[in-house]
Formats: C-alpha cells, structure tokens, sequence
C-alpha cells in the first residue's frame, strides 16, 4: 500500500488539533493542518496565498459553509463517497492477491518453475510500488475522478489480457502494468483529507488501512475457489469483471472532492463568465511554478534521500516491509502448510479468515489508540501530546509481532488442530494492522511538511520487499523446513519489535538531529504564526456579526 502527497493529511488526521475556522477555506483543503497526515512540500505556499485572500480580490476560495466544499457535504453523502472509493481500493488489492493459489497450474500449463510461476505475483507489487510516482500527481493536478477512473478501466483491460496469456513473459509484463496503474487506488486516502477536517480523519484513515489489508487477504480466498472450480485464468476474468462494476458505480456515484481542482474549475468558470483573466486558484499557482525537475525531485529524490539519511524514516520502513512481506509470504505458505491437513484448495483460502479476522479487531481497537494518545499527552508539560506518544501502541503491537509468528511456527502441523495456527494468524493479523497504523502516525506527526516524503520513501521499501519476498517464500519453505522457515520471519521480527519502544525512548533526540529538523522549525514557526492570524480574524468576525446582532435587536 502507498501513500502520497494528499495522503500526508489524512494520515495525520487521528488526533490532530483543529485550525481555528476562517471565512475562506484553504484552496487545497487537503492541505490544510499540520499533524499526523500526509501534507505537501508546497503547503507554505498555500498557505500564503491563504493569508493574501484579503489583498487579492481575484483568488478564488470557498466561501464559510460552502455548500461546495466536500466538507461540507452530509455526512451520509461523506460516507457513501468513502465506501464506495474503499471498495476500489479494497478491490484492487484483491487483484494483487487473488492469483496466488492460480500459480501451481501456471507452473504447470507452461513448463516453469515453481519460482517463476510466483514471478507475476511478484511484479504486480514491483508496479504498486512505482506506480504513486506518477498517479500521484496527475491525482493532484487533474483531479481524483478522472485519474481513478481512466487507471482502474486500464487495469480491468490488462486482466482480459491476463486471462488470454499464452506465456509467462505476457502475464509478467501485464501483471507489472496493471500494479502501476492499479496504484491510482492508492490515492483513495487524499478523499479522506477532502471530505474530513484533521479532527475527524483517524476512522477514514483506519479504514483506508483495513480495506487494503482485507483486500490482500481476501483475495487467495476468493482465488482459491476461483482455481479449484474454474481454472487459474478465470482470477483474472473475475478480477475484471468485479473491477468494470466497481468502477462503473465509481463513475456514477463519485465527485471530485479535491479542493484545489475544484477551485480551479470555479475560478476558470468566473474568468469566462465575467470576462475577467484574473481570476484564478492558488491550486492553478502552484501547478504553473513548478516544474518537471522540482516535481521530480519532490516525488522521487526526497523519499530516497529521507529514505537513507533519516533514522525514523528507515526504521520504520524495514519494520513495516518486513511486516508486510509477512503477509504476502502468507499467501504462498498457507497452501504448503493447510494441505498437510488434507484440506482442498478452497479449504486452504478460508484459512486466511484467522489473519482478516486480526485486522478487523485491530480496527475496533483504534478507539482505545485514540484514548491512549489522549491519555498519553494530557501527562506532558502543558498536556501537549508528543509524537513519541503515538508509539504506545505500537509498543504491545511490536512485541505481539515475533510472538504471533512463533505461534504460527510450531502449531501449524498435524496432530495439533488447524484451528490453533489459524487462531496465531488471527493474532499476527491484529498486530500487523497496530503497526500499520503507527509508522504511519509516527512519521507523518515527525516531518508535518515533508511526510508525504517519507511515507512514499516507506511505501516503497514496503511494496518492494512484499513482492522480493513472494519469490523466495517456496524455496525457504522446502528447503529449511515449514516451522523453521516461520520462524526465521519470528527471528527477524524480534530485533525489529524494540523498534517503537527504542524510538519512544529517543525519539525527541533523534528528531532534533534530523537534518530537515532546522527547516522545519522555520516551517512551523510560521504556521503557528498564521494559526495566531486566523484566531484573530475569527474572533473580529464573530465581534462583529455579534455587534450586527445587538444592534438590530435595539
């Protein structure tokens, strides 16, 4: 799973403090708070074209309680917008998957190895990985509609093409493209950021992480039935066919919500209607001063930067590839390990019912994360949460991480029944979710500006390793043995479950040797000067629309 720019917001929206309510909403709502997110290098300049509102008659913005303004929206409509773009992202994360238990008939149908056999499931996650680079900022520019639509169609087309295979290089070559193109789904988290303020965002983004995960698990169960009653072409022909649907709902029911193309439409409506070229967006701004080089370096060589140079970025990035490796591992390992006891294809697809059940008790359980951060701040000097605060959680959920896979390791074989190491699946399930969460929150809260960085610098050694590790998961099975080679997984993740603990520890210390530490202070220095702005101009329009009011009641 990626995240990007629009995602630095959502992300960071669990238990952010609000921005004090201004007349005019930001150009870019999804742009608009500082804390656990997915915020954009350009925000500063948002920002000051915020602050120029005033001065600047011809900068289109949405009026307070406009009813354009997706904020705004009801919130049954919010809601419908959010299920039905999760069922996309739900869906496509699903295709990632879905071809896992087709792989030995592959093998078999074309002469290959086993291990190239897993190449296009592999592949798919190479494109994933990639693919935000792009998707990303055509999402930004063009709008979400547009860019979720024309991807989703492309990748529906490439599984027709997927099912017609005649040869492995076919099918490793589309499964690639339609990883890249699948990504726009990706971009699903920036609706959380349009449609909820900072304050409201923790459950959309907690959802946004469950229909990812559900999604990848689901699929060998659906897959499974799929190949055991149809063949292993027929994942792909059900793959296309649910995603045409998906998408079509998608193009009927969905409407733009990213604030800054919006604008840009309104402001380009005012010019033509008033004959006036001055109008304009600060979103339509941005896109013209920047170029293909910064665009470049912003969506590729900052994240490999960071990547390498910041300790907070790295650490949890290892941490949460391996965990998702882990769970793309499972997808190859389960169907070695359920056949022992004699279950069928389809048998062997429910089993991953024990690691979807994880993740949603780790969904449940993100109120009492909330609490706990709550909790957690109101002990600090002025009752002011730290970033380091939002690692509690990942603390238990660290240590449950190798313990879980031990579990698994030396329950999963007959005599002992099936349902043990699918209760040690279910177990790994909601740790792997808890952690998701946290690397997540931990970095955005840390680089506020330059999240969106970071956490496509995360996203991409996590996607990475998902799909290296898919390759060499039936090899290390078979040649070390099924409860070693869990094991080896249980043994990697012991030094890695210190992770949160080390950096609630030593966090502030290591933040404040960051590199980006300097600028960001300067950063933030200026939004705390331009929240103390806002604060001032609510309190003068409620004076005044409270004087209005005693006037005309004299």
């Amino acid at each position: 799973m990626s995240q990007t720019q629009d995602q630095h917001d959502a992300l960071r929206g669990a238990t952010a403090p609000a921005v004090p309510a201004d007349h005019h909403a930001s150009a870019d709502g999804d742009l608009e708070q500082l804390s656990p997110g997915l915020a954009t290098t350009c925000e500063p300049s948002i920002r000051d074209s915020e602050d120029a509102q005033d001065e600047d008659p011809f900068l289109v913005n949405f009026e307070y309680q406009d009813p354009a303004d997706p904020r705004t929206f009801a919130t049954w409509r919010k809601i419908q917008i959010l299920f039905v773009t999760m069922l996309l992202e739900f869906w496509v994360n699903v295709i990632s998957s879905i071809y896992s238990f087709g792989a030995p008939e592959v093998a078999t149908e074309f002469g290959i190895s086993a291990v190239a056999a897993r190449v296009p499931a592999a592949v798919f996650l190479f494109g994933f990985a990639i693919g935000p680079v792009i998707c990303a900022p055509l999402s930004e520019d063009y709008g979400r509609v547009p860019v979720m639509i024309i991807g989703l169609v492309v990748v529906a087309l490439f599984q027709i093409g997927c099912a017609l295979a005649n040869g492995l290089a076919t099918l490793v070559v589309l499964r690639f493209l339609s990883g890249c193109f699948g990504a726009v789904a990706f971009n699903s988290i920036g609706t959380v950021s349009d449609l909820w303020d900072s304050d409201n965002q923790g459950w959309g983004v907690n959802t946004f992480a469950l229909s990812a995960e559900a999604g990848a698990t689901v699929g060998p169960i659906i897959g499974a039935f799929v190949v055991q009653d149809a063949g292993w072409r027929w994942t792909f022909g059900v793959s296309g066919i649910v995603l045409a649907f998906l998408t079509a709902l998608f193009a009927l029911t969905v409407p733009e919500t990213r604030a800054g193309v919006l604008l840009s439409r309104r402001a380009k409506k005012l010019r033509k209607a008033q004959n006036e070229p001055r109008y304009y967006a600060s979103h339509d701004k941005l896109r013209s001063e920047h170029t293909v080089t910064e665009l470049f370096k912003e969506t590729v060589g900052r994240p490999i930067l960071m990547l390498f140079t910041e300790p907070i970025v790295f650490w949890f990035a290892l941490f949460d590839g391996v965990n998702y490796a882990v769970i793309y591992m499972f997808f190859e390992a389960y169907p070695l390990i359920f056949v022992e006891y004699g279950f069928t294809i389809g048998q062997q697809g429910l089993t991953f019912f024990g690691v979807l059940i994880g993740f949603i008790i780790a969904y449940f359980l993100f109120a009492l994360q909330i609490k706990w951060f709550h909790y957690a701040g109101s002990k600090r000097p002025g009752g002011v949460p730290t970033p380091e605060d939002r690692l509690l959680w990942g603390i238990p959920g660290g240590i449950l991480f190798p313990i879980s896979l031990f579990f698994f390791a030396w329950t999963s074989f007959p005599p002992i029944p099936w349902i043990v190491p699918v209760i040690a699946g279910a177990l790994f399930g909601i740790s792997s979710h808890s952690l998701f969460l946290i690397v997540s929150d931990y970095t955005v809260s840390s680089y506020s500006i330059y999240a969106a960085s970071a956490v496509a610098a995360q996203s991409f050694l996590r996607e990475f390793l998902s799909g290296a590790f898919t390759l060499i998961t039936e090899p290390m099975y078979h040649n070390v043995g099924y409860q070693w080679a869990t094991s080896i997984l249980a043994f990697i993740g012991v030094p890695l479950s210190v992770i949160p603990f080390l950096f609630y520890k030593f966090g502030p210390t290591i933040r404040r040797r960051s590199s980006f530490a300097k600028e960001l202070q300067l950063v933030e220095e200026k939004e705390r000067n331009r929240r103390a702005k806002l604060e001032s101009r609510a309190t003068t329009l409620t004076n005044n629309a409270a004087a209005e009011v005693n006037l005309k009641t004299q």
